[in-house]
């Protein structure tokens, strides 16, 4: 006969059922015990789905990940693993970063944890939520955060902030926890996967060029950072997406008419 488990919590909560929705992304961890804490700090906070970007060769074969996962060994076994993080963006509506250090102001707004996590618990009810951290040695590059169309820090004492990959996955997933157990009014919108931004971000950048448009500095970068920040702060539904590929597609038929 399986012996029953012990619930052993002193506080008990039901995980809300908009967790199954938020992924955690980690963008080329390098440390084995790494994904393997951060695989325990997931399941304490309900969290189940894990990728893996472009990860340490081999880790699987390690001991650490499975001696540091404790009783999460079944989110190492079902973690994805995919090469770049263009090969999920089709399945995410909301990409969010993670970064302390202060950054470029062409990229993402950074928002405190707590009240990030507010948004990600209301957006996850009916869409998917990828929740991404950085590499342990320099954390997420600028193309990574210009990328994202949120960007969350965790308020820090010190002046030169650190923390370990897996206690920032804990701290973010924990105020992911309990924003989604709070009374918060779902906005419901209808929010299109990451990759038809990129492919947006894209067409304009086309357009641009075209009409033999020249960027300050000729730094088409730059230029890129700024368009996605645009169309990442406002929030496009999927009909406005499609709304401006429409007057995209007038612009390119004039453009191509020669007139």
């Amino acid at each position: 006969m399986k012996k029953q488990s012990v619930d052993m919590r002193a506080i008990r909560i039901t995980p809300p059922d908009n967790l199954k929705n938020i992924w955690v992304i980690l963008k080329e961890p390098q440390i084995p015990g790494n994904i393997g804490s951060t695989a325990r700090a997931m399941k304490g906070m309900g969290l189940t789905r894990l990728i893996l970007v472009n990860p340490v060769p081999r880790w699987r074969e390690s001991d650490q990940p499975w001696t540091f996962a404790c009783w999460s060994h079944d989110i190492l076994h079902n973690a994805l693993e995919v090469e770049s993080l263009d090969e999920i963006l089709s399945e995410i509506h909301l990409l969010v970063g993670t970064t302390n250090r202060r950054r470029d102001p062409r990229l993402p707004e950074i928002i405190p944890a707590r009240q990030g996590a507010k948004r990600i618990a209301a957006i996850s009810r009916d869409h998917v939520v990828g929740v991404m951290f950085g590499r342990e040695d320099f954390g997420l590059s600028t193309d990574d955060i210009s990328r994202c169309h949120l960007c969350l820090s965790v308020p820090m004492a010190v002046r030169n902030p650190s923390l370990n990959l897996s206690h920032a996955v804990a701290i973010i997933a924990y105020e992911i926890l309990m924003a989604s157990i709070e009374d918060i009014p779902s906005p419901n919108p209808d929010l299109p996967p990451a990759n038809d931004l990129e492919a947006l971000t894209e067409r304009i950048t086309r357009l641009l060029k075209r009409t033999d448009f020249k960027p300050a500095n000729e730094n088409w970068d730059t230029l890129l950072y700024s368009i996605r920040r645009v169309l990442t702060r406002a929030q496009l539904e999927r009909r406005d997406i499609a709304t401006l590929h429409l007057i995209f597609a007038h612009l390119e038929s004039f453009i191509s008419r020669g007139m």
